[in-house]
């Protein structure tokens, strides 16, 4: 499926000038290539592997696992996200377009929104179960503050 039957852009990637395809613009451009390596170590600390596939379709939501895979879906969402984003953003002539930037941008302000309404309504357990899932993206220190680890 290609962009241009559903957007006025250029038929080219304005990033490396290939043919655009929707499999391009998620896949396969050069620049995505920091964000999967990003994506990719942050999944391997969950135990798990970062593919096409799983970037694509998400991961199914089993029981045993509901929280880790809740909290590794929202991610993958942000990711495309920040791909469309920058994407977006160089049509646009906009000078940041590092998509790898862009998803740590949206993962860090996420979490510090959640852990602000987590302290003022004090449920904090409820956050680091949520969010601090192995220490993978934050923990909360014995003093109540937030540590960012991505």
């Amino acid at each position: 499926m290609f962009l241009t039957r559903f957007t006025p852009i250029p038929d080219t990637c304005p990033f490396c000038n290939v043919w655009e395809t929707l499999a391009h613009v998620y896949l396969e451009c050069a620049r995505l290539q920091p964000l999967f390596q990003l994506l990719t170590n942050i999944l391997l600390r969950f135990w798990l592997h970062f593919s096409p596939h799983l970037f694509i379709y998400t991961l199914p939501i089993r029981v045993p696992t509901k929280s880790r895979d809740l909290l590794v879906n929202l991610l993958l969402a942000l990711a495309k996200t920040a791909i469309y984003k920058t994407r977006e953003g160089r049509l646009g002539h906009e000078a940041s377009c590092d998509c790898g930037a862009s998803f740590r941008s949206s993962v860090h302000s996420r979490i510090r929104a959640e852990f602000l309404l987590a302290a003022s309504t004090d449920s904090l357990d409820a956050f680091e179960e949520r969010w601090a899932l192995s220490g993978v993206l934050c923990s909360v220190t014995p003093s109540g503050s937030l540590r960012l680890t991505l």
